[in-house]
């Protein structure tokens, strides 16, 4: 099977279930395993973000919005080169991937077939398990999919049995974006709640919005979890050091005196794949650190040294 995954969530299931002999193109953003870095790159962006800022990146997207313009294109002769019986698309959110949209349009004007077009749209943790079943449906390994999920539902069960009756939980604020602030959603204030918190800000499930800070001030999370969409740990240490520096309620949050502030690796926790655990894992280790010390994964979450700002 020839299979084309655009979005790197989609590529990061299709490897965990072992095809990725079978994957013969991918988005510009598949970075993960490092060998899908070596696929041929059906979609791309139309601008180069990686150098600018968050302000600026914000409004490149909310233009782009404005002007009915796309952020992503897909190369249809290369797509036809590939010639894929499988893309795997989405409906979440058209800056991080291509929409599915211009994904049956292109499949028509460069195919002369019609491949089968898997679409997801996760939203809770289920969704996410539900979409790894309907890709191994999809490509022809229902049964590895199976024990890929169960895998990853005994890790949350793992999590959840070690909080029964604990009875401490923390106020969580997670950052999504700084410049605009937003919040997270979908999946993410679920993780929060698995991992034995709260995120009062944010609704389960429900979609990102943008947050003042007095809001933040007068929530008074315990923890600030600070996770950019799709930036790594370097990047996000450089964006929370240049936007923190400017901020006047940040050194009034007792989370930030407190040594409270958690940093991710912002590419794995607005993901939708086999990682999203990983990302439970940090959660709650970093609540509750007596638990669950050194459970999650190296790389997922470090905290923020504010003790010169305190």
């Amino acid at each position: 099977m020839r299979i084309c995954s655009l979005l790197p969530s989609a590529t990061e299931i299709l490897y965990v279930l072992g095809l990725g002999d079978q994957v013969v193109g991918v988005s510009h953003a598949c970075d993960f395993p490092a060998d899908a870095k070596e696929k041929p790159v059906i979609s791309k962006s139309v601008r180069q973000l990686a150098t600018l800022s968050s302000q600026e990146i914000d409004g490149i997207i909310q233009q782009a919005r404005s002007n009915n313009n796309p952020v992503h294109w897909i190369d249809g002769d290369l797509l036809k080169d590939v010639s894929p019986d499988v893309i795997i698309t989405q409906e979440l959110c058209e800056v991080c991937a291509i929409g599915s949209g211009s994904v049956f349009e292109t499949a028509a004007k460069a195919l002369d077939y019609s491949p089968e077009i898997l679409t997801v749209r996760p939203a809770s943790l289920d969704d996410i398990f539900n979409n790894i079943l309907r890709i191994g449906d999809a490509t022809g390994v229902p049964s590895i999919a199976n024990s890929v999920v169960n895998a990853l539902k005994n890790r949350v069960v793992k999590i959840t049995d070690a909080l029964e009756g604990r009875g401490y939980t923390p106020k969580v604020f997670c950052i999504d974006w700084l410049d605009p602030l937003r919040n997270t959603g979908q999946w993410t204030p679920e993780l929060v709640e698995l991992a034995g918190g709260i995120e009062g800000l944010a609704h389960k499930w429900g979609i990102s919005r943008e947050v003042s800070w007095s809001e933040v001030l007068d929530y008074d999370p315990d923890y600030i979890m600070i996770m950019p969409c799709a930036f790594n740990m370097e990047r996000t240490l450089i964006e929370v050091k240049e936007h923190m520096s400017k901020n006047r309620v940040w050194d009034e949050l007792r989370c930030v005196a407190e040594g409270g502030v958690i940093l991710f690796d912002g590419q794995i926790p607005s993901r939708h794949g086999p990682r999203v655990v990983d990302v439970l894992e940090g959660l709650a280790e970093a609540l509750h650190p007596d638990l669950f010390h050194g459970l999650a994964p190296s790389g997922i979450f470090s905290r923020l040294d504010t003790s010169a700002q305190s």
